[in-house]
């Protein structure tokens, strides 16, 4: 997971990603949101689920997309809008922590074996 370094919700959990660019497909922009975060390449492996917020307690409605990816060779060094990575063990995740309400419960559904999930 990766601390936001940045508001909204600076300082909590999220896991990492960021929005699309113009004409962008969902999975190259997940593949360019983790190099920029992270610094690593990685592919997606299978679609998660989907859960639909707004991008902080007033902000604008986003949908997030969810994919667990296969990393690829290197060091995970996070860039400059994460403040700090770290692995959890399932059962320690931070869900209090984590910054969107419907992270914490895809999360929560995905880690109890729910799949695919959807979030509100």
């Amino acid at each position: 997971m990766a601390r936001r370094g940045r508001p909204p919700y600076a300082g909590s959990w999220d896991l990492p990603g960021g929005f699309l660019e113009a004409g962008e497909v969902p999975e190259a922009g997940l593949r360019r949101e983790l190099r920029e975060e992270l610094g690593v390449r990685a592919r997606p492996v299978r679609l998660i689920g989907f859960a639909t917020d707004r991008y902080g307690p007033r902000g604008f409605p986003v949908l997030t997309t969810v994919y667990r990816v296969a990393l690829g060779r290197g060091d995970v060094r996070p860039g400059d809008d994460v403040s700090e990575v770290r692995w959890f063990p399932r059962r320690t995740v931070p869900f209090g922590a984590v910054a969107f309400p419907s992270m914490r419960r895809l999360l929560r559904r995905y880690l109890k074996g729910q799949t695919p999930v959807r979030g509100r």
